[in-house]
């Protein structure tokens, strides 16, 4: 008998807690309006804070159109939609009262301090129906800058169990839909429209944990699905499926913000369509964080300018003031399959660093048609842009028309196909800096009759097989002399006359070792040269130096340096009383790009020491440069 009472009370709780989640509250029960004119986020958020109270359950939004400003969503609450039911932005911005959360971000405060609906901490959250969310950015908040003077539509901050259903987001004034730091989302079958451009993006997942997006379709002014990480957390297993995608921006794209990084994502079975500017799939890290294990599957695009760029860059901008990013990861194990492209306007970049490679990455069964030929620059004269902002479009007149891929270890392609457009006189690849290349059944048309189909410099470990063009090229390679080592070819297709490799006179790099715009500069005067360059070698051995500081504001301090021992080794930099470490794990001449714990509000004259913190390393360094740092920029 005791146990079965136990049983019953049991399931008394269990039933009283599904009736709970299973309540309903509708919205014109609290005095909703839903005219359109009156103002209806208190009747709304008395709603919520009931469902609430009573342990959860479903805030019903009937047909209608309900003026707001912030609403807050709470523990296992609801939100539902039912059809013709629009929840609309308030023109009015005193209606979104200021909101500073918890979670530390880059973005807090400085990206958005006001919004439409809004929860941190929540657990069990939902927004669902086939009624449609306004942002009412349309016809208001078209002012660009400051970024946060525009509400964001939807803003979730460290919740879980986050499902957003069949809703319709539209015109938003700023980003629609940013998840921060959530983990376990389920985001489908949703629509979002956003018309024009000014930071109003898509999904922004930022240091997130296991967030799905399925069945959905983007049509953004900005981009359409950004990975972020704000702050130092991995943004990582998400997957992307089935949807479809346009926009005037990036379609899908990792960073800009990328101090967490980006591990584990998948994106399969989506249309890209009508990308004017940036690129269908734009994976980048540029603020030190990792990219790893990324897998981009049966995709089709449309009208896009660059239809893949993949980068590394140099960034190194902090999230938050009083930190500086103390090293550079990877970018590895990337892979492309199954993938088309129909008018390109732009070749594809994967392009890593002078001294950073991007490593291994697959591509597989990928076929592009160009529309637009361009006049290339040199094969020697394309810029690092270490530090530039990180996007496809800062690389011009690339000097291939398919794939332009630099500073890389471990590139496997296999089964493309690509057609240029007409007056196209660029080969089809070009590879420079590339070690570990493999080539299998590469097959492209080539319209000058002179050209190559793939053009090689300073690379090394060749293999090329089954490889052949189309058209009435003289030759499948072209390789400059002395440049390229271990070069080997199998079983290649020639057409009637054509040679299978032409040797070309080398071309001299250019340094672009000081791309960047600055007068503050310390260059090493040493009768020691070492791989071209006048060096001082830190081992036992400090470099110091007084240098006037005259820039305001955030100062990055650049080394260009390099680490001669196998093993990584740390620089210490001292001035004034502050020491600050910097991880080199490179064995080529690059910068280390150290944002200094210290502004200067007047002209000062500034002691700095450079030392190894490892008597065992071999760092040498040759020069050390200031760059002025804009970390109020807004991505």
């Amino acid at each position: 008998m005791r146990t079965r009472a136990i049983a019953i009370v049991l399931l008394m709780i269990i039933n009283s807690s599904v009736l709970s989640l299973n309540a309903q509250f509708n919205i014109k029960e609290f005095g909703a309006k839903g005219n359109g004119i009156s103002l209806d986020t208190h009747p709304i958020q008395d709603a919520i804070d009931k469902a609430f109270e009573n342990g959860g359950g479903v805030v019903e939004i009937p047909s209608g159109t309900y003026l707001i400003g912030t609403l807050i969503l709470k523990d296992n609450v609801e939100i539902h939609l039912q059809p013709g039911a629009t929840i609309l932005g308030s023109p009015d911005f005193k209606d979104y009262p200021e909101i500073i959360h918890k979670f530390d971000s880059r973005t807090n405060g400085l990206y958005a301090k006001h919004f439409m609906i809004f929860a941190e901490e929540a657990r069990n959250i939902s927004i669902t129906g086939t009624g449609a969310i306004h942002g009412n950015g349309l016809k208001n908040y078209q002012k660009s800058d400051p970024q946060n003077l525009r509400p964001f539509m939807i803003r979730l901050v460290n919740c879980q169990n986050v499902t957003i259903r069949d809703v319709k987001l539209m015109e938003s004034a700023n980003w629609t839909l940013h998840l921060l730091g959530c983990c376990d989302v389920n985001i489908d079958g949703v629509t979002i429209e956003n018309g024009i451009r000014s930071n109003r993006d898509g999904v922004d997942i930022d240091a997130c944990n296991r967030v799905i997006i399925s069945n959905s379709r983007f049509r953004t002014g900005d981009d359409a699905i950004v990975m972020k990480s704000t702050n130092d957390t991995l943004c990582q297993n998400i997957t992307i499926t089935n949807c479809i995608i346009r926009s005037d921006a990036s379609a899908i794209k990792t960073g800009t913000e990328s101090n967490g990084g980006f591990r584990n994502i998948t994106v399969s079975n989506c249309v890209v369509r009508d990308i004017p500017v940036h690129a269908g799939i734009e994976l980048m890290t540029v603020d030190g964080g990792v990219l790893q294990n990324i897998l981009f599957e049966n995709l089709t695009m449309e009208n896009v300018a660059t239809p893949v760029f993949i980068r590394i860059g140099n960034r190194a901008r902090p999230f938050k003031p009083g930190q500086y990013v103390n090293h550079i990861d990877d970018a590895k194990d990337i892979f492309l399959n199954n993938i088309t492209v129909l008018n390109s306007k732009l070749p594809s970049g994967i392009i890593g660093m002078n001294f950073k490679k991007i490593r291994n990455i697959t591509i597989n069964n990928y076929s592009v048609r160009s529309s637009v030929a361009q006049n290339p620059v040199a094969f020697n004269k394309v810029p690092f842009e270490e530090f530039s902002y990180p996007a496809a479009n800062v690389f011009k007149n690339l000097p291939a028309y398919g794939f332009y891929c630099r500073n890389i270890e471990g590139l496997y392609i296999q089964n493309i196909t690509m057609y240029p457009a007409e007056n196209e006189l660029r080969p089809a690849l070009v590879f420079d800096r590339v070690s570990s290349l493999e080539l299998f059944s590469v097959k492209a048309e080539v319209r000058k009759e002179a050209g190559p189909m793939i053009y090689l410099r300073n690379s090394t470990d060749v293999v090329a097989s089954f490889c052949r063009s189309f058209g009435s090229n003289n030759a499948l390679f072209a390789v400059e002399d002395n440049t390229n080592e271990n070069f080997y070819l199998l079983n290649n297709i020639l057409l009637p006359g054509q040679k299978e490799v032409v040797n070309v006179t080398p071309l001299k790099d250019e340094s672009f070792f000081e791309d960047f715009k600055t007068d503050l500069k310390y260059s090493i005067a040493s009768n020691e040269i070492f791989k071209g360059l006048p060096a001082w070698d830190l081992q036992n051995n400090p470099l110091k130096f007084n240098i006037e500081i005259t820039k305001r504001g955030s100062l990055q301090l650049c080394l260009l340096i390099l680490n001669n021992a196998p093993n990584p080794g740390n620089v210490l930099v001292r001035f004034e009383g502050k020491t600050q470490e910097f991880r080199i794990d490179w064995s080529d001449w690059g910068w280390a790009p150290i944002t200094l714990l210290k502004e200067y509000s007047s002209d000062q004259k500034v002691e700095f020491e450079i030392t190894s913190a490892d008597k065992n390393s071999d760092l040498k360094i040759s020069k050390a440069y200031f760059r002025y740092q804009d970390v109020l920029k807004t991505d």
